[in-house]
């Protein structure tokens, strides 16, 4: 028994990149999430458009208090409209009604209009505490023992409901988690196991063509990741009533992609790696941490703002977008093409870089 101790022990110690990724991932893991959600210091100010059709001096004093807290940016209705449903770049639009000065100051409630995005629940909940404090100092200012004279109403300009159930952000953002982790580390310890057993090698001298053979073993990976997402997806909407939206094509299309650019991945897995047994620690190094700063578990309006930044060259970040536009806003085929679009081109460039370092690793070998 301690023989056979003693010669896993040496089989272990010899494949140092396998020791290396096995105390690499878990420290970037928990990296990352510490600094996702325990972030010391004042939350990012966020972007809220605002439409003045008042123009009196109590629209003026609510722009002026929204500004202390939030980035005021001053729009016509349209150009607000089409920033928070079109793109995305606002949780909600704020409307100040004509007539909203006068009878503020005669002590008659008005309403104020919220023109909102649910798919940004974080950020809709962080400017609706941005009214109430609004609404606080501006009554400080004029009669701090009056009833409340400011009334939110909600319109949403991307779907039918007026807010986010949880369910809708978890359930797709686990489906891509799992599926991105089943497809690379199944296309990687694939790919590593054909070169410990030597089929590969005999491979790059074989007439069908090496790449072609690679390019078809990848392909078996994205077409089986594709049937899993879609069965998660399918999962959710049996179990959890969560929409699946109303477009099929746009649907298969982001479905697709993603599990595409899971199997380019696990390409650069392969070729980073340089044995089996580093193929599961480099998948979680990798996966997870794309995860995290991609918006698959939280919302990204809830991250810092260096990681919805970063979050712009991770692909799940893009996958996740093309299903919400989906899930939450309903929209169809044509709105899905600039994430599929990226989605494509990211795989397309990790299935090159990955190839070729993975060819490179069996002709060292």
């Amino acid at each position: 028994m301690i023989a056979v101790f003693g010669n896993e022990l040496r089989m272990l110690l010899r494949d140092r990149g396998a020791i290396v990724w096995l105390l690499l991932g878990p420290v970037l893991v928990m990296s990352v999430i510490s600094a996702a959600r325990y972030q010391s210091g004042q939350r990012p100010r966020f972007l809220v458009p605002v439409v003045d059709e008042d123009q009196g001096p109590v629209a003026r004093t609510f722009v002026k208090l929204l500004g202390e807290r939030v980035d005021v940016v001053e729009l016509d209705r349209a150009a607000a409209e089409s920033l928070v449903r079109d793109e995305n770049r606002a949780a909600a639009a704020i409307v100040f009604p004509p007539g909203l000065s006068k009878s503020y100051l005669q002590g008659r409630p008005r309403d104020i209009l919220l023109l909102t995005d649910p798919a940004e629940p974080v950020g809709l909940g962080r400017l609706k505490v941005a009214l109430l404090l609004m609404g606080r100092d501006a009554a400080a200012l004029a009669d701090p023992i009056a009833e409340p004279r400011l009334e939110v109403v909600e319109q949403n300009l991307t779907g039918g409901q007026i807010s986010r159930k949880s369910h809708e952000q978890n359930v797709p953002g686990f489906a891509i988690m799992f599926t991105l982790l089943s497809v690379t580390y199944g296309t990687a310890s694939a790919l590593q196991l054909d070169a410990r057993a030597g089929t590969l090698a005999r491979l790059l001298i074989a007439p069908v063509g090496f790449g072609r053979i690679l390019l078809a073993k990848v392909a078996l990976r994205a077409a089986s990741g594709a049937v899993q997402l879609l069965a998660l997806l399918a999962w959710g909407w049996l179990v959890f009533d969560v929409s699946l939206g109303s477009s099929l094509a746009a649907l298969l299309l982001v479905v697709v992609a993603t599990a595409f650019t899971a199997a380019a991945l696990g390409t650069l897995a392969a070729g980073i790696g340089r044995s089996a047994q580093q193929v599961l620690p480099l998948t979680l190094a990798l996966v997870l941490p794309l995860c995290a700063i991609s918006g698959l578990w939280w919302p990204l309006h809830g991250a810092p703002s260096w990681m919805q930044a970063l979050s712009t060259f991770a692909f799940p970040s893009w996958a996740m977008a093309g299903i919400t536009d989906l899930v939450l806003r309903d929209r169809g085929l044509a709105a899905v093409l600039p994430e599929t679009a990226v989605l494509f081109g990211q795989g397309l460039l990790l299935l090159v870089v990955g190839l070729g370092l993975f060819r490179r690793q069996l002709a060292s070998r």
